[in-house]
């Protein structure tokens, strides 16, 4: 049994289109965790009006 021939179009596997992605910058990383710290206060601010009842979610 002959081996084929490896050739520079060859891949083993397909490729799936990711690279390597270079680390984001601090301020790129900072702003998107104030998004998240926003987001989790007015979650927050839901949940504890439906817990104190200011909030009806299910009428009966």
């Amino acid at each position: 049994m002959e081996a084929m021939a490896r050739t520079d179009d060859f891949r083993i596997a397909p490729g799936d289109g990711l690279r390597y992605y270079a680390p984001e910058s601090d301020r790129d990383r900072h702003d998107r965790e104030g998004g998240y710290v926003i987001l989790m206060l007015l979650v927050v601010l839901v949940l504890l009006a439906m817990a104190t009842g200011q909030v009806t979610v299910f009428s009966y």
